[in-house]
């Protein structure tokens, strides 16, 4: 880590020690830093050229060479006891099948269940149960009498509009409809 501190001052002018210099040029990896640390100072001033080639195919080839083989187990083609493996196909494909009618049957007695369910609980609440005390519910005769007769009158004005009012009336609605006509005209 002192390496790459004295790299980062070097580069910032703080350093000039000529045997880190020649360390620097002779080190690959701190040469590579050297570049990377002036690509990074040339970027945070806006200096960078617009393409800047980044070697990474090399990286990338390094790491591919360092993941682990997969290996993949063998096929059952190759199996010494083929009749062993061909049954477990045929069980197999026998289970699936034995599950999908499974699934549907199961769907299906839950439907069924939930119908006999509600069959059962409408007839229930259906049946007319008899009244113990035969009185109604709702009792529409006052208790301390008889009925008595309603009404309500009110006074009808018989008196007809007269010239000035119906005048006056008339004048407000031919208002109204010219008003309503020159809204037409514009709109």
């Amino acid at each position: 880590m002192a390496k790459f501190e004295q790299l980062s001052a070097l580069i910032d002018g703080q350093n000039d020690e000529v045997r880190f210099i020649d360390e620097v040029a002779k080190d690959e990896e701190l040469s590579q830093r050297w570049q990377n640390y002036h690509l990074i100072g040339d970027v945070m001033r806006g200096e960078c050229a617009k393409h800047v080639d980044l070697d990474l195919s090399s990286k990338i080839a390094m790491a591919i060479e360092d993941e682990p083989c997969i290996v993949a187990p063998r096929s059952q083609e190759h199996s010494a006891e083929p009749q062993v493996g061909f049954a477990i196909a045929a069980f197999a494909g026998l289970h699936q099948r034995y599950k999908k009618v499974f699934s549907y049957a199961g769907q299906y007695a839950i439907a069924a269940s939930v119908a006999v369910a509600a069959i059962v609980g409408v007839q229930h609440y259906s049946q007319v149960q008899p009244n113990t005390l035969g009185e109604p519910v709702l009792h529409t005769i006052p208790i301390g009498g008889g009925v008595s007769p309603v009404s309500l009158t009110t006074p009808l004005n018989t008196q007809e509009p007269s010239q000035q009012e119906l005048l006056e009336q008339n004048q407000r609605i031919n208002a109204y409809l010219q008003d309503h006509r020159l809204h037409q005209r514009i709109n």
